[in-house]
This record gives C-alpha cells, structure tokens and sequence, in this order.
C-alpha cells in the first residue's frame, strides 16, 4: 500500500508539481515509516479550504508535513516566519510549495496580511498550526477561525500522530461562529492523536 496518494485530494486541489517531487514526498514517508489516511471528498472541489495540522510540537512536523504536501500535490498556501524565507535555497523551495512569508512583529497585522495573499487564490488549500508555535501554550490562536470567516471557507482538520506515524485528514469542520466553542470541540478531536512532545501540547 502507498503511504501517500494525489487521489486522496480533488484534482482541483493538485498543483501538477513534476512527479519526481511527488514521487520524492512518498519516498520521505515510506522511508520514515508514515502513511497520509484520509482525504478531501470531491464535492468541496471547488472551495477553498483552511486546514489545521496539530498537534505541533517538533521541527519534523513541518518535514512530515512537507513530504505530505509533495506527496498529495496538493496546491496548499501556509504560512512561515518571514525571516525563514531569507535563506538561501530554502526561502525559494518554501514558495514553490506554497508558502508565504508574514511579519509576525507586526502585531495584528499576520493574519490581515495573510488574508489579503491568499485571496486572490482560487481553488488552494490554507494551511495553519492553531497553536501558532512548537512551544506549550494554554490557549490557541483565533487567526484560523478568523481567515476561515473572512473566505467563507470550511475546516479540514489534520493530524500528525507519532504513535501511529500517521497524517489523518480528518472530516470536514464546519465554523459555527462561536470561537470559543469551536476551539474546544477542535481541541478535544485531537486529544485522540500523540504528538511528537507530548510535555509541549
């Protein structure tokens, strides 16, 4: 079995990357013994959609991650640290597969920024961590509830499970416009899955 599929995914949410790349994403999470589950069903072909990917807590999330989206060749936008896109070579891989760069000194300015990115964009996928950073936090952030509202867009929740070395997409969140309460019920979905620190989630 495949540990990672593009039919898992809409054609209209592939980005026609040279298969060398998709290829190269599949090898990544054979070799590390991962498998991508799940998938995006057809009848949100046409949408945008945000997903979430937690818990996050190592820098191999963003490796896993990584493979997944080459490996799907998924059309995804994430967003990274502004400064990370100054190295060289890796600043212009991270554009290729989608990433872009926001000022996070810039305060409540990330996620407006964000949005005005990504709306120009049609038929992607809108990558986030809800925590916004590796470290613990009490609370998660709200900007993907808020860029989830200001696109109209559903929720695909993803986890990244170091017990199972499973990628899950999950099933389709819809935001009820209580935030509070939709950060709980998102919370307590990925109690289910283990992370790679579980003293930092």
């Amino acid at each position: 079995m495949k540990s990672v599929s593009k039919s898992q995914i809409p054609l209209t949410f592939r980005a026609h990357r040279p298969k060398v790349i998709q290829w190269l994403g599949g090898m990544v999470l054979s070799f590390l013994g991962w498998k991508v589950n799940g998938g995006i069903s057809d009848e949100h072909a046409a949408e945008k959609l945000v997903v979430i990917v937690a818990p996050h807590t190592s820098n191999w999330d963003g490796i896993l991650g990584i493979a997944a989206i080459a490996g799907l060749d998924a059309k995804i936008t994430f967003i990274g640290k502004h400064t990370v896109f100054k190295y060289f070579g890796l600043g212009a891989f991270l554009r290729y597969m989608g990433g872009i760069p926001v000022d996070r000194t810039k305060p409540g300015g990330i996620i407006q920024d964000a949005i005005d990115q990504i709306r120009g964009i049609n038929g992607t996928l809108i990558g986030m961590a809800p925590e916004g950073t590796r470290s613990k936090v009490k609370e998660w952030k709200t900007g993907f509830l808020r860029i989830a509202d200001e696109l109209n867009t559903k929720i695909v929740p993803a986890s990244i499970d170091f017990a199972k070395k499973e990628i899950l997409l999950g099933k389709i969140f819809s935001p009820s416009g209580d935030n509070l309460k939709d950060i709980a019920d998102l919370k307590n979905y990925y109690k289910a899955f283990t992370p790679k620190h579980p003293e930092n989630y």
